[in-house]
């Protein structure tokens, strides 16, 4: 159990950080990974210039800049030929009642 003087000290570690504008994350990782993400943590927040280029490279690597749109994720580059006839056919069961 924490005493007073832990409570308190805690509480203004965390306004001080929330101040700066930072937010606790907590994240699961394998343990050979612990040391890379702790890294990356401190660049992010402390040094603007590193983590800046390292903002940039993780977008690149981890968001393809080519897909903007649900069309561009499930289009098709098929000619337009190739879907011809698709919707034209009956249905295979009857039209259900609507009551209106």
């Amino acid at each position: 159990m924490a005493s007073v003087s832990q409570k308190k000290a805690s509480t203004a570690h965390r306004r001080r950080a929330a101040a700066r504008g930072l937010v606790r994350v907590e994240v699961q990782a394998t343990a050979g990974d612990t040391g890379l993400i702790r890294v990356l943590a401190e660049t992010l927040r402390g040094e603007p210039e590193r983590a800046r280029l390292l903002r940039s490279a993780l977008q690149q690597a981890l968001i393809d800049p080519e897909i903007k749109t649900a069309f561009d994720v499930f289009g098709s580059d098929l000619p337009d030929e190739a879907f011809a006839g698709i919707h034209d056919q009956p249905r295979q069961k009857g039209w259900r009642e609507v009551d209106l």
